[in-house]
């Protein structure tokens, strides 16, 4: 008569169901993953457009400092081969801390 026996009619629906709660839960997890890869796309290129009007900065005021800089980290004060000598982490707007 072509009809499937109940059993196996809710063991179908269980894997669609339990097939279809991955699916969101994928979604909403690459969903957060697209946002922030955007996110971070829209930081560079603010970044950069900042950058590129002081490509020619030849002196460094107050201003222009806080509009390109987060924070400034000093290390501590450690002596190497008879020199005072400090890590100092630049952590500028939008794309944070670069590696030198």
């Amino acid at each position: 008569m072509g009809r499937i026996p109940e059993a196996v009619c809710v063991q179908l629906m269980n894997q669609y169901e339990a097939e279809h709660t991955e699916k969101l839960e994928q979604r909403a997890h690459l969903s957060g993953e697209l946002e922030a890869y955007q996110q971070e796309t829209d930081d560079v290129q603010q970044w950069m457009k900042l950058i590129g009007e002081y490509a020619k900065l030849e002196e460094l005021d107050r201003p222009t400092l806080l509009r390109l800089i987060k924070r400034i980290g000093i290390g501590e004060r450690k002596v190497e081969d008879g020199r005072e000598v400090r890590d100092i982490r630049i952590h500028y707007n939008f794309v944070g801390y670069i590696e030198a």
